[in-house]
C-alpha cells in the first residue's frame, strides 16, 4: 500500500492581538543557529505565500509578531504555515485567528528545535519540542501514532506475509500491527468527543480526521483489494469541503491518495495496469465532495486539470473540462478566466483523437499544405536529434514504411486494388532547435526520400503544439480524408496499423 501522507506537521492555536501593544504569537529558541535567518509562508493548497522574515538572536531565539507587514494581506489567519531554515530544514506551525486568550504580549506558542544541516533528515522538525500549546501537544501525539502506523503498513504487513505463520514470533508482528491501529482509534475517538480547545475549534482533530485511516482490512488480502476496502471509507470523517483544508497542503495529498487507492489494480500476471473508468469515477466522488465550498472546490478542480494534463491522461482531462467547465449558463464551476488554458488545451486534445480531422499544416509557405497532399495514408512523425529514443526508432520506422510501399507495389502487380501513386505519404516533423543535427541526422539516416519539416524552435513549434506533442517520438496515421485512425505508440504498433489500413 502507498503511502502519501506528509506527518511533519506542528499544529498550535495562537493568538493574534491588534492593539498598540506589539505582542508576539509564537516564540522559541532553535540550538545552533544563532543570527540566522528563519522565512515564514503561509500554504494554499500545493503552494506557498511569503509573509515574514527575521533572525533569530545570538541564542537562537526569534518571535514572530503579529504586527508583521506581511500579515496585513491576510484576512484569514487559520491555516498552515511553514517556518524554513536553511539548507531546506523547516517546521510548520498552524494559527487559528478565532484564538484570543493572550493578554499582555504574553505568547501563546513557544517550541523548541536543533538545527542540524542533514540532506537525509528534517532535524529541526525531528527534534521539536512542544513547551507552551495544548493543541501542538494533541497533534504531536497524533503524528507520532501515525508514523508508527506508516511504519506497520511499510515494514510489519511485510513480515506478516513473508514470515512463517506457525512461527510464534508472527504473532508478536501481528500483535503489536493491530495494537497500532487500536492506538489510533483510541486518540481519535477522543478527539471527536473534544471538538474544541478552549474554547475553539480542534485543529488537531481536523488534521487528525483527515489522514484517519477507519477500517484495516484483512492484511491477507491483496494490496488491490485492500486498498478499494479502504477507499470505500475515505470520506467517513474527512469532509474536504472544511475551510481550514484549502490553507493547508492537505487537498492536493488527499486527492493524490484517493486516486492511487481507486486506481491501484492488477491484471491476470499481477502487473499494474491504469485504470481510467476508475480515474474519473474518483474524481467525480471528490468534486461532488466539495461543491458546497465554491473556494476549496475551484482549488481541486484546477488541480486535477494539472495533475491529468501533466499526466498525459486525456479522457480524464476531457472528463473534467466537459463537464465542470460547462458555459456560464450551465456552469458547475465559475467559467473565469482562470480556466481558459485548461479549455483551450481540452479543444487540441480532442482535435487530435482518433477519429478527428487532423490538424492541417504548411508543408511549403504559400504552397503546399498537408491537406493537399493525395495518398490513401498520411503518416506524421515527430522527433528531434537530441532524443536517443528517435534515434533508435526512426530507423525502424523508416524500414516499416518502405516495406508498405514495397508491399503495395507487389499489390499493383498482382492486379488488386490499387494504392494509389502515392499509397502512404509520410512526413518527419523535428522538434529539433538548431539547424545542423537535424540536417545530419537525415542525411545519416538516408530520409531524404520523404518529406521533412523543422521550425526550429523545439517543444514551442506550431505544429508540434497543434497535435499536442508531449513526447518523442510521436506517429499519427491518417486515412485519404485526413482523418487520424491510429496513434502508434512505437513501430511495431505502426506496422499492425498499416496491415489493418491494407
Amino acid at each position: 500500500m502507498k503511502i502519501f501522507i506528509t506527518y511533519s506537521f506542528l499544529l498550535f492555536s495562537a493568538s493574534l492581538c491588534f492593539g498598540q501593544q506589539e505582542s508576539s504569537y509564537v516564540k522559541g529558541i532553535i540550538s545552533n543557529y544563532a543570527k540566522q535567518p528563519l522565512q515564514l509562508y503561509r500554504c494554499y493548497g500545493d503552494t506557498i505565500l511569503f509573509v515574514d522574515s527575521i533572525r533569530t538572536d545570538k541564542n537562537g531565539a526569534f518571535s514572530f509578531f503579529n504586527t508583521s507587514p506581511g500579515f496585513s494581506q491576510i484576512k484569514n489567519f487559520k491555516g498552515l504555515y511553514k517556518v524554513f531554515l536553511q539548507y531546506n530544514q523547516f517546521f510548520y506551525l498552524i494559527l487559528n485567528s478565532a484564538n484570543s486568550y493572550s493578554k499582555g504580549g504574553e505568547t501563546d506558542i513557544e517550541i523548541k528545535t536543533t538545527y542540524n544541516h542533514d540532506v537525509f533528515y528534517n532535524i529541526a522538525s525531528d527534534s521539536l519540542k512542544i513547551i507552551k500549546s495544548e493543541e501542538n501537544r494533541r497533534f504531536y501525539e497524533f503524528q507520532n501514532k501515525q508514523q508508527q502506523i506508516n511504519t506497520a503498513n511499510f515494514f510489519l504487513l511485510r513480515m506478516m506475509r513473508l514470515y512463517p505463520i506457525p512461527d510464534p514470533f508472527h504473532k508478536q508482528i501481528e500483535d503489536e500491527y493491530f495494537k497500532r491501529y487500536a492506538a489510533m482509534d483510541l486518540f481519535v475517538k477522543g478527539q471527536q468527543k473534544d471538538k474544541k480547545i478552549h474554547g475553539f475549534e480542534n485543529l488537531a482533530g481536523t488534521i487528525a480526521k483527515a489522514y484517519y485511516q477507519p477500517v484495516n482490512p484483512d492484511w491477507r488480502q491483496p494490496d488491490s483489494w485492500r486498498d478499494s476496502i479502504i477507499a470505500s471509507h475515505f470520506f467517513d470523517l474527512f469532509n474536504p469541503a472544511d475551510s481550514f483544508y484549502i490553507n493547508s497542503n492537505i487537498l492536493p495529498e488527499k486527492m493524490d491518495l484517493y486516486l492511487s487507492l481507486l486506481t491501484n489494480k492488477r491484471d491476470s500476471y499481477g502487473q499494474q495496469v491504469y485504470d481510467e473508468n476508475a480515474a474519473v469515477s474518483g474524481v467525480k466522488s471528490f468534486l461532488e465532495k466539495i461543491k458546497s465550498n465554491q473556494e476549496n472546490f475551484e482549488f481541486c478542480l484546477n488541480y486535477l486539470l494539472k495533475k491529468f494534463n501533466k499526466e498525459h491522461k486525456e479522457s480524464v482531462f476531457l472528463f473534467l473540462n466537459d463537464n465542470y467547465l460547462k458555459n456560464e449558463q450551465n456552469s458547475c464551476a465559475p467559467a473565469d478566466n482562470s480556466f481558459n488554458w485548461a479549455r483551450e488545451k481540452a479543444s487540441v486534445i480532442r482535435g487530435v483523437q482518433v477519429g478527428s480531422m487532423a490538424p492541417d499544416f504548411s508543408i511549403m509557405k504559400d504552397k503546399l499544405t498537408m491537406y493537399q497532399l493525395s495518398a490513401d495514408y498520411t503518416l506524421i512523425v515527430f522527433w528531434a536529434s537530441w532524443c536517443p529514443h528517435c534515434v533508435e526508432e526512426v530507423p525502424k520506422i523508416k524500414k516499416a514504411i518502405e516495406n508498405f510501399l514495397i508491399q503495395g507495389k507487389e499489390k499493383n502487380n498482382e492486379g488488386k486494388q490499387s494504392l494509389g501513386n502515392v499509397g502512404l505519404a509520410s512526413i518527419f516533423v523535428s522538434l529539433d532547435n538548431e539547424e545542423k543535427p537535424w540536417a545530419d541526422f537525415i542525411n545519416k539516416s538516408d530520409l531524404g526520400n520523404f518529406i521533412n519539416l523543422c521550425e526550429f524552435k523545439g517543444w514551442n513549434g506550431q505544429i508540434g503544439k497543434s497535435y499536442n506533442v508531449y513526447a518523442t517520438p510521436t506517429l499519427f496515421l491518417l486515412d485519404k480524408d485526413k482523418k487520424i485512425i491510429a496513434k502508434p505508440e512505437n513501430t511495431e504498433q505502426l506496422i499492425n496499423s498499416l496491415k489493418f489500413g491494407q
